[in-house]
């Protein structure tokens, strides 16, 4: 196979389908094969990214999935997670977290039109103890000085993390999710991973990403692959608004 590259690929580009009983799907990201060598397979420890809606009342299929952990982040709309035997409400923000092998079920509030929601799976690397979690990013407080001028707001983060920060500690097989964002004329710092690959996903606002030697023009639902050992940088550059994103570790 290639070496890894970046990939910047928006959620409309794939064609949908449905799966999940009811879920229409739109999947972004695949993990890397020999067989398949489209650019949109390139996660390499990530397994997938896709992105679910659901009509108001509908309900996706009761599974799981063993050594594999997943979380959903709501996009738009409410409802119910079935993790387990316990259901959580979830809204626009909430990410809820899906330990392997737990049974686990999404319900789209009635009569409110679609929910959307990103599924994001990794397989389980780390030993430890996890159990299901919903948090909002509304719940937590912001937090500067991590990311240069970028305001963040830490959700999940991994069991043992050296350096917890206020996330919650549940994953074993992911490094962290955070929500970030920058207001107009801001920067986040350029920084290098060389342990670990990042999906950026822009939730709101346009912006530009910088990535090794390449400039990248995004804005709402424009995801970045960016695999290990790329300098990268974002900015807001002429956004009134807050260039908002998630960060996938």
């Amino acid at each position: 196979m290639s070496e890894p590259k970046v990939v910047v690929r928006n959620w409309r580009d794939p064609d949908p389908h449905v799966g999940h009983e009811s879920a229409i799907i739109w999947s972004i990201f695949r993990q890397r094969s020999e067989e398949n060598d489209a650019s949109h397979n390139c996660l390499e420890h990530l397994t997938g990214l896709v992105k679910h809606a659901l009509q108001g009342g509908q309900n996706s299929n009761l599974h799981q999935h063993d050594q594999v952990e997943q979380f959903y982040y709501v996009l738009k709309g409410s409802g119910e997670a079935l993790i387990g035997e316990e259901r959580f409400p979830v809204h626009a923000g909430s990410a809820a977290y899906l330990p392997p092998g737990v049974p686990h079920q999404f319900f789209a509030a009635p009569g409110e039109g679609w929910v959307e929601h990103l599924v994001v799976s990794c397989p389980v690397t780390r030993e430890g103890n996890s159990s299901a979690r919903v948090v909002n990013w509304r719940e937590v407080l912001p937090e500067t000085g991590n990311h240069g001028a970028a305001v963040g707001w830490p959700l999940l983060e991994a069991v043992d993390e050296p350096e917890p920060v206020t996330g919650q500690p549940c994953l074993l097989g992911f490094y962290y999710l955070t929500r970030q964002a920058l207001v107009r004329g801001k920067a986040a710092d350029s920084h290098i991973h060389d342990d670990k690959e990042q999906v950026y996903y822009v939730t709101e606002g346009w912006g530009t990403m910088i990535a090794g030697d390449e400039i990248y023009r995004i804005g709402e639902g424009d995801v970045v692959y960016l695999p290990r050992d790329v300098p990268h940088q974002i900015i807001n550059e002429d956004c009134d608004g807050w260039l908002s994103y998630l960060i996938i570790s």
